[in-house]
């Protein structure tokens, strides 16, 4: 198990727990289903996996998780 860092859609900025060797999960909102998928990025210091929202694009993947690990 791992901590990943949700990013996007009504999870965004939730800290939670996914098992290894899942790369996706869904969740139903009002809305519609939510389907994250895993991404391992880059800081300055270390990678980071985090579930980002499918649809979000790569630069605001980046900038998003930025904002949140520089506060």
């Amino acid at each position: 198990m791992s901590v990943v860092l949700y990013i996007g859609g009504s999870k965004d900025g939730e800290k939670g727990v996914m098992p290894y060797g899942f790369s996706k999960s869904m969740k139903e909102t009002a809305a519609g289903p939510e389907i994250y998928v895993e991404r391992v990025l880059a800081l300055s210091d270390r990678r980071v996996r985090i579930m980002a929202l499918e649809s979000l694009q790569e630069e605001i993947v980046v900038e998003r998780l930025h904002q949140y690990y520089s506060r």
